[in-house]
């Protein structure tokens, strides 16, 4: 079932047409508070120009884990388009563009959800700098730190599993990855999130980035 919180008629001509291709029902509803407690929709799709579709993308991810959270815009807006993914937008594309671009993702989505992604930054932005380009405290990985390694773009658990040190504060090597703690010396592949050297006994938990349109994605895994 696809749950559609917009009153907006063209939109919801269009997410009928996709109901129809997915073979699945589609459901009009005014706010998630009129959502029945027990209802476990297959993609929420939220109409972005309203004031309050950032509280309502979170809670829409809160209580439903497993649900794709579509943003449709009526007209472009990159603002917008950026805030809708870092609040956590499994997809957004324009109100055109939908009939084009939900199908083929949700039925993607329906073989292997894939849980939210936390957009980064445009590529353009870490273009020649190496190392740490960015460190992330996400409430659902923890901290993060993101590395530009020959060229590659990585993403490790930026804490250390002997003592808790931040590892992005510590010395990393740009031509092998490797990353040595800055408390007590243990060192790690940040491309794999092997331990090397100890004191650590564990080595990190590594996240996929994604690139799509020049921008950088965090791949959250479900649980």
């Amino acid at each position: 079932m696809i749950l559609a919180l917009t009153s907006d008629a063209l939109t919801l001509r269009k997410l009928a047409a996709v109901a129809a291709e997915v073979e699945s029902g589609l459901v009009e509803a005014g706010s998630l508070d009129a959502v029945d407690s027990g209802t476990t929709p297959t993609a929420v799709v939220l109409e972005l120009e309203k004031a309050d579709m950032t509280e309502a993308i979170g809670e829409s991810k809160t209580r439903w884990p497993l649900t794709m959270v579509i943003g449709v815009l009526k007209l472009p807006s990159a603002d917008l388009w950026k805030s809708a993914e870092d609040a956590g937008c499994d997809l957004v594309t324009t109100r055109g563009a939908l009939q084009k671009v939900v199908p083929g993702r949700l039925e993607s989505w329906l073989k292997n959800p894939r849980g939210r992604r936390l957009r980064l930054f445009e590529i353009a932005d870490v273009a020649g700098r190496l190392g740490v380009v960015l460190r992330l405290d996400d409430e659902t990985t923890g901290p993060v730190a993101i590395y530009h390694i020959g060229g590659d773009l990585v993403a490790v658990q930026d804490l250390c599993p002997h003592a808790g040190a931040l590892l992005s504060q510590g010395e990393v090597s740009v031509d092998d990855g490797v990353v040595t703690c800055p408390e007590h010396g243990s060192r790690f592949d940040t491309r794999s999130g092997e331990r090397l050297r100890g004191p650590a006994d564990e080595g990190l938990r590594t996240y996929p980035i994604v690139v799509e349109d020049g921008q950088a994605y965090l791949q959250l895994e479900q649980a």
